[in-house]
């Protein structure tokens, strides 16, 4: 049966009370540090606005507020209300806005800003071509995106990799068919992507501006 929207917003409304020991026990407490990596590469400055896209529970907001500052904006938007739920004690005490949205479809204005983030959502969005555009469309000119995704290992974790991947696409209706560097780099140029945690995480940064830095591909 083809994944809908609805039904990926059922699977993680149920989900939901669970994500953050799932993700604690699935990267063996090491998301935290992939999360942060990210963060660092995406660079958002004191006083940025910043959009965190599929922010489910709000893991990344720590790492984000730490960059942003008191002078900066942070918004989290998710299509699963019980995720958000889930994020709003956190988003409350640090002052962060949520906002129940769809990928897809954000309600923002255009050029409206400095970096998004999405972490674990585009090859679980059912229409993830749509949601990088309009990742691209609510960026300002020199805007960055950053983005961590799961990833078909290759080498020595090969067979695990095949396990992993068919317990997750079932679970968390995961598509490791959607090739992210490829599909980013239609509306970004990419200038970072590298491989963690064995070659199970993908991270990507792309940028919205035109200068010609080259992309960097690491594996750690």
């Amino acid at each position: 049966m083809p994944k809908t929207t609805k039904g990926v917003e059922a699977a993680y409304d149920k989900a939901a009370p669970l994500y953050n020991l799932m993700n604690h026990i699935y990267f063996f407490a090491k998301d935290k540090r992939f999360r942060s990596m990210l963060v660092e590469r995406l660079n958002p400055k004191p006083g940025d606005t910043v959009l965190d896209i599929c922010c489910g529970t709000g893991l990344n907001f720590p790492f984000l507020l730490q960059k942003v500052k008191i002078r900066g904006t942070l918004l989290g938007v998710d299509l699963s209300s019980e995720m958000l739920q889930q994020a709003k004690r956190k988003a409350e005490s640090e002052g962060v806005n949520l906002v129940r949205s769809d990928a897809a479809h954000l309600a923002f204005r255009d050029r409206t800003f400095d970096a998004t983030l999405v972490s674990f959502c585009l090859k679980v969005t059912p229409t993830y071509e749509k949601a990088i555009e309009e990742a691209a469309r609510v960026l300002k000119p020199a805007g960055r995106i950053g983005v961590l995704g799961n990833h078909k290992p290759s080498g020595p974790l090969r067979f695990l990799g095949i396990i992993l991947t068919k317990v997750l696409s079932a679970m968390a209706k995961i598509d490791y068919e959607v090739n992210l560097k490829e599909q980013l780099s239609r509306k970004f140029r990419i200038i970072e992507d590298k491989k963690m945690y064995g070659g199970l995480v993908q991270s990507l940064v792309g940028g919205k501006t035109s200068n010609h830095l080259p992309t960097v591909n690491r594996d750690d």
